[in-house]
Parts: C-alpha cells; structure tokens; sequence
C-alpha cells in the first residue's frame, strides 16, 4: 500500500475527479453530435430516428453512470485507504480486536467534546492507545477539533494522514460535491 501524504492527495483527487469531469463532458459532446447526425439525416423515417434517439440516450446514460461509479470507486477506495493508514497496522489476535471493539462501543456513548477530551486525557495518561485512537476518530468524524488536535499531538505521526482524510472528505462529500456530480452526469438536454 503506498503512503499517501496530504501534498500528494490534494495534488491527485482534483487532477483525478477532473479526468473524470472530462470524460463526462466528452460523452455528453459526443451523445450531442451523434443526435445531430441522427436527426438530420433525410434517409431515415421519423419513426426509426426515434428509436436510434431513444438507443443513444440509453447508452449515453449507461456511459455517465459507469464513469460516475468508477469515480465513486476511487474516492471510496483512496478515503479507505487513507483511513487504514491512519489507523496503522493494528494486530489481530482476539485479545487486540476485543479491546478496539470495547474502545468504540465506549466511544460511541460519548455525548460531547468535553467528555471525549476527559477520556482522551485519562486515555493517554495511562497509555490506553485503543481508547485514545477510538477517540481520535470520533472526534474527526464529530468535527470536535480540540479534542482531534489533542490526538494529533499525541500521535504526531497521523496528522499528515489525517489532514489528508479530512481534505478527502471535504471534497467527496456536501452539497457542492453532490451538484457538481448532478450536473456533470445529468443525461444530455434534447
């Protein structure tokens, strides 16, 4: 698995979620001087235009759907395996697995940014590294930023991967994301 850094992502998504932009834009180009052609040519019946219009819409849209997921895919993929770095090789023997499930079941209780910053602080100060990873998590995924900057600087090493999730996010996810998509794979206009 490569490591992925906060430079590189914020270099490669948008370079990436372009190229899928463009071939999107190149598919729709396409579906509309294919149209054209269809419907200026004098030989073909009115009835057997409407087919070839209706099999081109189909596939024009069977085409944006399968660049979207292949988008989708990517995103999905690069935010798993930013999050798997972030989490970092985390042995798997029965003991291990029973104390990060605990830590999570514990941490999903927690109601307030407050709370989670006490049971940070008791986490790190008795060395308790599921508690304090459990923790580390929910407050980047609850917005609670003090407590996700206590975690990175007790955990220095994730704040690059980190930053690099938290931009992944950002960029994949939100109502300027899901326009953008809307308008980008929306079918062609007749």
């Amino acid at each position: 698995m490569a490591k992925y850094t906060a430079a590189s992502v914020e270099t490669s998504l948008p370079k990436a979620q372009a190229g899928f932009k463009e071939r999107a834009i190149a598919v729709k180009a396409a579906h509309n001087s294919t149209k054209q052609t269809i419907k200026a040519d004098p030989m073909t019946s009115d009835l057997a235009k409407r087919d070839k219009l209706e099999a081109l819409t189909n596939d024009t849209r069977s085409q944006l759907d399968a660049i979207k997921a292949e988008q989708l895919s990517y995103e999905a993929s690069l935010r798993s395996s930013l999050e798997s770095q972030l989490r970092g090789n985390q042995p798997a023997d029965a003991n291990s697995v029973l104390l990060r499930r605990d830590a999570a079941d514990r941490v999903r209780r927690i109601q307030d940014k407050q709370e989670a910053q006490d049971v940070l602080n008791d986490a790190l100060a008795n060395g308790d590294e599921s508690m304090a990873h459990a923790i580390g998590t929910r407050a980047r995924n609850s917005a609670w930023l003090d407590v996700a900057d206590v975690y990175q600087a007790a955990y220095p090493d994730t704040a690059d991967t980190a930053s690099a999730l938290s931009f992944v996010e950002a960029n994949t996810s939100g109502g300027a994301y899901n326009l953008s998509n809307s308008a980008t794979y929306s079918s062609p206009l007749d």
